[in-house]
């Protein structure tokens, strides 16, 4: 009976343990891989020996297969002085193709006169970016939306009575046209035709007219072809029934981890972009589409690119998100795991917006009606480069996948998507083959939510003359598991008929290959013999059955080497690192265009044959490939070297600490101001009716319109005062802070204020601040001074009469002693805080950030009263950059402005602030962050 007991409790624990295994099958035995050439009229692709030309699936360079990674930087929000530090950085991410808005309302604000000077200057962006090796995809517009103000249509376009814009209008078409020929007349010369870097154009955005629309497109493209932008490529994009003219233009298609634009204050928890499928829109992007129920058109024949895949998003006024690593990765898998054949990131380097001559250039409810509204100048949208230029975390983690397309796109190119429905919470792959070969792509990810791990998980592909059934022993999928496990993979002559890693890396000689850990603890790699002498490995364990060498058990790090002797006398290594090491990976190119592979939590990017490395910490370690053609010598920067294993090299770098204290000090609401004497030694009966009176000329010479003007008022005794001759009937109570609303009362030009105070007898006086704000944020500010002439009188002066205004007799105003006023309530709130700047802040610094946690809705910073900065809170900490306006910030302070929170229970968070916040505002912590610089020089033979 207990023999009896054993078994069955035996068969039991088999029964269950079959149960709880979850097998996948995949038939790919039979995959339409076919491609249909010349289906598009698209312009000159290029010289011969570089000609990129497109098919129904994807793109060829000289025939080759290609995924390019596309990644925008919008050259007229960026400081024309760091365009070549951020290309280089979008550069060292593996991004090959940098496309960019042309707003036309940053180039033509006033009717007539362009602007293509400074960061507008679109020619120079170009060119820097052939000199970096970057490809260059215009998006022309005229519409380009880029939550700028009104789509980057200029106001002077909209105030037309007789015109319909984004139309085919006559009165629109002119201007349109001159536009689009202003910009031929910057890019001319710079075509990929003419050995230029502009391979494409994008025409137009977000016009959801269908079939009613294509003529409107079919117009735009003829008249950029007319100006001379002869591409490669032309593309609209696709979603919300973009018009798309048949085989004239390529829809593009994208995606984003949240909706800023949407009314909808709750947690978005769909998972419909983490899931592989042949549907390419995504439904979610854009402000209020209609819902369609019949598609447009049949986009089968259409090659699947993407234009706006979103790996961060911006903030507006109603949500104020926080992306995750993750949230942009695995939306991306799933698009090139469901076919994908061009990568483009919307945005990938964030800017910031330029200040009008009349108006700010973001995206507006009051002024312009828009759906969304944003902060006057940032628009960092959680960018892999941030808006300061830091990197995201985000950055760390699409950077290996833009490698394995960099590294893989030829293989992956021609290979079709093979997907099957799954449940929402279960594991989501695809499998992309060709053949018998492809990459099993996996996601158990899914923003907002939580993914239960998948246990014991097996996969069983049948291909075209074979099966592969992988890994040798199930495994888990714990939640946050995005993979790409390649399936017989041709390693330079070695078949790789499996490996549970990512593919990243290959030496030119094909010598060395680099995987990465991704979902499973302890990767496995499985090698078919044919060719091979010998398999030895640092790590797991090796066992040879049936034509091939499994290698289980690997523990992936630096030393994780499978070396493979061939029986023709090459050796090949393969190095599987661990996740960590993968995120820090770094495929970079030097001038001989030699692939260096690097090691190194610092950034790095190269500049020529100088390796440029930069990190908060002035302690920094690269570790570089061993090659014996490769050294690294001293640049700017000494170092140690120090050898650690065979295959890596490591670099210790120790820059000068330097600490940078911040010295931050509350503003206080008449800051600057001087108290004026109001009242008089004595009062007698002749005396008793008049008054002390103070004339304060002063100009409002702004070019915009005068958005608002507050006189902010101290005054010990009763008054009142009046503007341009017109008494302001506003109450006002002595003895505390009053805040008036004067924006009725201002004209633009010159102005005077007229202060009147009654005779009192005592020691009584008043300050006061004027303030007055444009449409374009410009600020002016004055304070009461000396220059506020005093004059006692009877008689008021005279607004109507004979009477002269003031008849002789001004005088200096007598000053007062100070008083402390710290009662700043009538300010709705408003904290301000001056913050001192060292004069030596950026010396022995490559930047130095100003890092804020802040309770309030928004900051804002100025300089000089000029607004640089501003911040939407999400309630994470803000780091604004430092090394800007030249030298024009040393020894300065930062005037910060913090808006108290208000209606918190009408914006979605994904950090609520405590309720108990509404209403205010605080510095919570302030510091100085400094970043350091080495530079390195890489010789190679």
């Amino acid at each position: 009976m207990k023999r009896t007991g054993y078994i069955v409790a035996i068969l039991l624990l088999l029964a269950y343990q079959a149960q709880a295994q979850k097998l996948y099958t995949i038939d790919a035995s039979n995959v339409n891989t076919t491609v249909k050439y010349g289906l598009f009229k698209m312009g000159n692709p290029g010289l011969a020996g570089k000609q990129l030309q497109v098919n129904s699936r994807y793109l060829t360079l000289n025939g080759v297969p290609q995924i390019p990674v596309m990644g925008e930087l919008q050259f007229s929000r960026m400081p024309q002085a760091r365009w070549e530090d951020e290309i280089l950085k979008m550069k060292a991410a593996g991004i090959n193709i940098i496309a960019t808005y042309v707003f036309w309302n940053h180039h033509e604000e006033v009717e007539g006169e362009f602007d293509w000077q400074g960061n507008k200057d679109l020619r120079s962006f170009v060119k820097l970016c052939q000199k970096n090796g970057l490809l260059v995809y215009p998006r022309i517009g005229p519409w380009s939306h880029g939550e700028a103000r009104n789509g980057g249509t200029p106001d002077w376009i909209l105030r037309k009575k007789y015109l319909t814009d984004r139309s085919l209008d006559p009165v629109y078409q002119q201007y349109a046209e001159r536009y689009i020929k202003q910009i031929g007349m910057q890019l001319q010369g710079l075509m990929y035709k003419d050995g230029g870097p502009i391979v494409g154009i994008q025409l137009e955005n977000e016009y959801w007219k269908g079939k009613a629309g294509e003529p409107y497109i079919s117009w735009l493209k003829q008249t950029a072809i007319k100006y001379g932008m002869d591409v490669p490529l032309y593309t609209v994009t696709g979603w919300g029934d973009g018009s798309v003219p048949p085989n004239e233009v390529i829809p593009m298609w994208g995606g984003y981890p949240d909706e800023s634009w949407d009314p909808n204050i709750s947690r978005i928890t769909g998972c419909d972009n983490y899931h592989f499928s042949s549907f390419r829109d995504d439904t979610t992007i854009g402000n209020a589409q209609v819902k369609k129920t019949q598609q447009y058109m049949d986009y089968s024949l259409d090659p699947y690119f993407t234009c706006e895949m979103g790996v961060g998003i911006f903030n507006s006024i109603q949500r104020r998100p926080v992306l995750g690593r993750l949230d942009g990765l695995g939306m991306i898998q799933a698009r090139i795991g469901s076919g994908g054949n061009l990568l483009g990131y919307y945005i990938f380097a964030g800017g910031s917006n330029p200040l009008g001559i009349y108006s700010t250039m973001q995206e507006d409810k009051d002024e312009t009606g828009s759906w969304s509204e944003l902060s006057p100048i940032s628009y960092d949208f959680q960018a892999a480069i941030k808006e300061n230029g830091l990197l995201a975390p985000s950055y760390w983690e699409v950077k290996k996948f833009d490698y394995f397309l960099n590294q893989f796109g030829p293989q992956l190119a021609p290979m079709e998507p093979v997907i099957t429905p799954k449940g929402a919470d279960d594991l989501q792959y695809s499998l992309r083959v060709k053949d018998n070969s492809g990459f099993l792509f996996g996601i158990n990810y899914c923003r907002n939510n939580i993914s239960t791990e998948k246990k014991q998980v097996s996969f069983k592909v049948k291909l075209k003359d074979g099966v592969v059934s992988f890994p040798s022993k199930p495994v888990n999928i714990p939640d946050s598991s995005l993979f790409i496990w390649p399936l017989n993979l041709d390693l330079g002559g070695t078949q790789l008929i499996y490996a549970t890693a990512q593919p990243l890396f290959k030496t030119d000689d094909k010598s060395e290959w680099i995987f990465i850990q991704d979902a499973v603890r302890f990767p496995e790699v499985c090698l078919a013999d044919a060719g091979i002498s010998n398999v030895t490995s640092t790590s797991g364990h090796i066992s040879k059955a049936d034509g091939k060498y499994l290698i289980t058990d690997l523990h992936p790090g630096t030393q994780c080497v499978i070396s493979v002797m061939r029986t023709d006398g090459k050796q090949q290594k393969i190095i599987v690192l661990s996740k960590q090491e993968g995120k820090e990976s770094w495929i970079l190119k030097n001038t001989a265009g030699k692939n260096l592979f690097f090691i190194s939590r610092a950034g790095l990017y190269m500049k020529g044959n100088e390796l440029h490395v930069t990190d908060t910490l002035a302690n920094m370690q690269v570790k570089i490939l061993a090659d014996a053609s490769t050294q690294i010598t001293a640049g700017e920067t000494p170092f140690t070297e120090d050898k650690k294993d065979d295959l890596f090299v490591t670099y210790q770098i120790k820059m000068p600490v330097k600490t940078v204290p911040c010295v931050i000090k509350q503003r206080e609401p008449l800051a600057g101001a001087t108290w004026l004497t109001t009242s008089v030694k004595y009062i007698d009966a002749d005396n008793l009716l008049y008054h002390k009176e103070f004339q304060k000329e002063f100009s409002a010479g702004d070019p915009a319109e005068i958005k608002s003007a507050k006189l902010i008022l101290y005054p010990e005794s009763d008054c009142r005062f009046r503007i341009n001759d017109r008494w302001c009937n506003q109450p006002i109570t002595p003895g505390v802070l009053n805040v008036l609303d004067i924006t009725g009362y201002v004209n633009k030009g010159d102005n005077t204020l007229l202060m009147d105070f009654p005779y009192v007898k005592g020691n009584k006086a008043f300050a006061a601040n004027v303030v007055i704000e444009y449409f374009n944020t410009n600020r002016s500010e004055f304070s009461s001074d000396t220059s506020w002439m005093a004059i006692d009188e009877y008689y008021y002066p005279a607004t109507y009469g004979s009477k002269p205004v003031f008849p002789l007799g001004l005088t200096k105003p007598e000053v007062a002693a100070p008083r402390a006023v710290a009662d700043d309530k009538a300010i709705q709130g408003v904290k301000q805080y001056n913050v001192s700047v060292p004069c030596d802040y950026l010396d022995g610094l490559n930047n130095l950030y100003l890092a804020v946690k802040y309770k309030g809705d928004r900051v804002s910073v100025r300089s000089n009263g000029k607004l640089i900065a501003d911040d939407l809170n999400n309630n994470t900490e803000w780091l604004m950059d430092l090394k800007r306006d030249g030298s024009q910030l040393e020894c300065r302070d930062l005037q910060l402005e913090v808006q108290p929170w208000k209606n918190i229970d009408k914006i979605y968070f994904d950090i609520a602030p405590a309720k108990m916040d509404e209403g205010v505002s605080a510095i919570q912590s302030i510091r100085f962050v400094p970043e350091y610089k080495a530079i390195l020089n890489i010789d190679s033979k």
